[in-house]
Parts: structure tokens; C-alpha cells; sequence
């Protein structure tokens, strides 16, 4: 078993590959870059309990940066952090900082990173030794600390109050000017950033963009670069414009919230076999065919194949027959209400998704009522949803398994309930046995594994978009630049 998974983490491995946008050879500084997003933010800090994670974080990638990074091809690099060493338990870590400056103009030190770091995750204690030295100490071995902390949620943010208002300084390429929440945002360059000035003197966002007519109507000239949903992308490829699009790398799962699967005052629990009959039920090959376009893959676990190599032994299979008796068989000792399924009221492509999910579900005797809800993502939200269940779609944070894992296991509520304990993993067996544990309750119901894709004006080079959706636009280039 070990043998088989090792080989199958190094075959994945090889997949790993960056898409990057264009290679311009000859880039040119300054120039505005316009991007289209779908989402409304509300805040570009990382700690934020957003309902666009993935939005936000890209946002946020500009301004902040992590002590380390893990680039298009997978690999662990030093960013804030040039070193890094652990004893032997794998519980105390020491990183040693670079030279640099937050976007203010002061210099970034020890005790600055450990405090942010202390925001980020207060469970771990933090200290500075020394001006250039942050020393991480844990309850238990994080064998894959450094990879953690390429998470956008302990990027190194300096937290201060201007006229009552919470300032969000970092040491980015590009330092955020303006700001208004849900609509606009704006970046300039950052001068003195330690790593070279990035090429555009500017990068605005326009947010909550209703993109369809848009697109038919070819009026994207003055946007450098828009995001588009799966559904979109056929059209888009049709009238020779250009497209690129991640690996299936963001999960589509139907989710219970803690409180249904464990039960709340006032309210039963949806049985557990009902749950697992629901998750038979599901016709994913239906789901990614049509709905998704063939730009989507089945999913049977909370990682994609591609990743771990072993999404394939987590079954995933449609089996109505199955389904049923389960069902009956919960039908004999409990009453089985209809499951309230709430979706995300402003993508019209979920709402399409909860819909089907509800003719597989009836199709196993199990009633389903889809209905659109807004902030539906945010973890306050789940624990206050009146849903029984939630259709989410979860970014994925990482391309090291491991890591990947436990960012989708706090994403989805079950990273403390799962054993053995994720962070302290050090095998690939181990990794996919923390995934079974997971899946074994039925809380969460994988449904299909998405890309994440945008459209590209060719005046636009080297726009770097990573397997996994992340964009990388330091080397960004427009043509008509100075």
C-alpha cells in the first residue's frame, strides 16, 4: 500500500506544471491593468471570514506577502523567510527574515512577523530572539510548517489604527490606495519593494460584474483580464478569444453543517444514512458532462487525482440501488423531513447544480428543496444557516497534498475532528487515511472537482495563473505602456 501511494505522489508530482499567460520578451514598466471580478469583497484581509475566499486572497496576494511560498511547479521557496530549520520533534521552528520594508517605509522585523503570526493562528507560540528571527513553537509536530505557512492566512500583515479606522499594511509588490468594500479596488506599485519594482504602475479591480452580456457583446476592450465561470469558456473559445484555466483544482461539495450531522436544539439531525444515500444518489458524470461543460471532473474525495494520485480508490460511484435502501432503511427508524439545500444566490451555474442534484435525489426517494441564499461560504454564516445543507465551493489553498488537506479540511469545519491529526502527517498513506476519516461521516459530499479560468486581452503578458487558480502578476506587463 505505502509502495503503490508513493509512486502515485511521484507520478502526480510531474503534473504540477505552471500555466502561464504570455511570455513577453521585451516587458515594459507603467500602465493601468483593469481586471473583471464576479465577487464583491468585503475585506482583503486574509484572516477575514470572507464568502470569497479565493477572491479575497487574490486581492490580498498583491499587498501581503507569507514567510514562504510554494511556486507553479509545486516547489517550497524562501519569500519573507530566506531559511528556515526544525529540531527534530517537529515542533519548534526557526525562520530567519530577509531584508525588507512594509509599504509605510519601516523596516520588517521579528517581533512584527511573530505578531502577525500570533493573528493568524493563536494556538502556536511565538517569539523573536532576535530582530531577523521568528521561533515557532507548537503542542505537536507540524512536520510540513514551512508549506503551511505559505497560506495566504499567515501572510505578514502590520495592523494599525488611522482615525479610527483599521490600517492593513504589508510588504508587497503592490500597496492597496483605494478601497471601497464589495465595488472597487485599486493597487499601485510599491516602489521599494525588496524584490524589484512589479512593471504596471497600476491594477484595478471592478467587482460584482454581471459578465454575460459583456461577452456576447465583445465589450471587454478597456479590461485587461476577467474571471469566467465554467459555463462561460465554451462561448469564449468559440469566437477565437484568449481562455486559460487552472487544473480542476476547487471542490464542489454539498456540505452539512456541524450542527446537522451532530444535531441542535430545536432540530434533528439529517441522518447519517440519509446523507450517505444522498451522496449515492448524485450522478457526478451527469454533472461535470453537462453542466460543467467537460471543463469539470467527477469527484470522489476532497483532493483531486491529480494532486494525490489516490482519488480514485475513494469510490464516487452513482448506486440508486444502494441509495434506496439506505434510505428505507433510515425510514424505519426515523421521519425523514425534505433536506433544505441552500446554494449561492448570485451564480446562476449553482443554482443549475442544486436543481439536478434534487432529480438525482428524488430518483432514491430523497426530497430536496434548492433555494438561493447569500453568504452562504462564511464559516459565521454555516453556523447560522437555516440549511440543512449547503452547495460550497472550496478554493484549493495549496499544491502540497498535505498542506492542501488541511487548509480544505478548516475550510469545510473538520480539520480538529479528523484523525490522525492532519498537520503531524508524514506519510502518503496517512494523508489518505486522514481524507477517508473525513469522508466517513458524510458531512461532506464531494460532487465534482472545478477549474478555475479568465478571460485575457492579448495586450496582457506574463500573467501567471498556477495550477491551482492562484494568479501571480509581479511580472505583468500591457502593451501601450511607456
Amino acid at each position: 500500500m505505502r509502495r503503490l501511494l508513493l509512486q502515485l505522489f511521484a507520478i502526480s508530482s510531474v503534473a504540477l506544471a505552471a500555466a502561464g499567460a504570455f511570455a513577453g520578451s521585451r516587458p515594459r514598466y507603467g500602465g493601468t491593468v483593469r481586471v473583471l471580478l464576479h465577487d464583491r469583497v468585503m475585506s482583503i484581509d486574509p484572516t477575514s471570514d470572507e464568502d470569497h475566499p479565493a477572491t479575497r486572497d487574490r486581492l490580498a496576494s498583491l499587498a501581503f506577502e507569507t514567510l514562504t511560498e510554494i511556486d507553479a511547479q509545486g516547489r517550497l521557496r524562501p519569500n519573507l523567510a530566506v531559511t528556515w530549520h526544525a529540531d527534530q520533534a517537529k515542533r519548534v521552528w526557526q525562520f530567519r527574515l530577509r531584508l525588507a520594508n512594509f509599504q509605510d517605509g519601516t523596516v520588517l522585523t521579528a517581533a512584527d512577523a511573530a505578531a502577525s503570526l500570533a493573528k493568524s493562528n493563536p494556538a502556536w507560540k511565538y517569539s523573536a530572539p532576535d530582530r531577523q528571527t521568528v521561533v515557532i513553537e507548537t503542542p505537536a509536530a507540524v512536520q510540513h510548517m514551512a508549506e503551511m505557512l505559505a497560506l495566504p492566512r499567515y501572510s505578514i500583515i502590520k495592523r494599525q489604527m488611522e482615525n479610527n479606522a483599521a490600517v492593513l499594511i504589508g510588504t508587497g509588490s503592490y500597496k492597496l490606495t483605494q478601497w471601497q468594500a464589495g465595488e472597487r479596488a485599486q493597487f499601485t506599485a510599491n516602489e521599494d519593494y525588496w524584490g524589484g519594482r512589479p512593471f504596471a504602475d497600476a491594477i484595478e479591480f471592478q467587482m460584482g460584474a454581471s459578465l454575460r452580456e459583456q461577452l456576447m457583446d465583445r465589450q471587454l476592450g478597456p479590461y485587461t483580464a476577467t474571471e469566467l465561470s465554467v459555463d462561460q469558456i465554451r462561448a469564449i473559445e468559440q469566437n477565437s478569444q484568449t481562455v486559460y484555466a487552472s487544473r480542476p483544482a476547487d471542490l464542489l461539495a454539498i456540505v452539512f453543517p456541524q450542527h446537522d450531522c451532530s444535531g441542535r436544539p430545536g432540530k434533528k439531525a439529517v441522518d447519517a444514512r440519509v446523507r450517505e444515500a444522498l451522496g449515492l444518489a448524485v450522478n457526478r458524470a451527469a454533472i461535470s458532462n453537462v453542466l460543467l461543460q467537460r471543463k469539470g471532473i467527477p469527484a470522489a474525495g476532497l483532493l483531486p487525482q491529480w494532486l494525490t494520485g489516490y482519488e480514485f480508490m475513494l469510490g464516487g460511484a452513482t448506486n440508486l440501488d444502494r441509495a434506496r435502501e439506505l434510505r428505507s432503511d433510515a425510514a424505519a427508524f426515523v421521519v425523514i423531513t425534505p433536506i433544505a439545500l441552500a446554494y449561492d444566490f448570485s451564480d446562476p451555474l449553482a443554482k443549475l447544480m442544486a436543481e439536478r442534484i434534487a432529480v438525482d435525489a428524488r430518483e432514491a426517494g430523497i426530497v430536496v428543496q434548492p433555494y438561493g441564499e447569500l453568504h452562504i461560504s462564511s464559516k459565521t454564516a454555516r453556523s447560522s444557516t437555516n440549511a440543512d445543507a449547503l452547495l460550497l465551493r472550496v478554493p484549493l489553498q495549496s499544491v502540497d497534498p498535505q498542506t492542501a488537506l488541511a487548509a480544505r479540511l478548516d475550510d469545510l469545519g473538520l480539520l480538529q475532528a479528523t484523525p490522525p491529526p492532519i498537520l503531524a502527517a508524514s506519510r502518503p498513506e496517512d494523508i489518505l487515511e486522514a481524507e477517508q476519516a473525513a469522508l466517513g461521516s458524510h458531512c461532506v459530499l464531494p460532487v465534482a472537482h472545478v477549474p478555475q479560468a479568465l478571460w485575457l486581452n492579448n495586450t496582457a503578458h506574463n500573467w501567471q495563473q498556477r495550477v491551482n487558480g492562484e494568479w501571480d502578476l509581479d511580472q505583468l506587463w500591457v502593451e501601450g505602456a511607456r
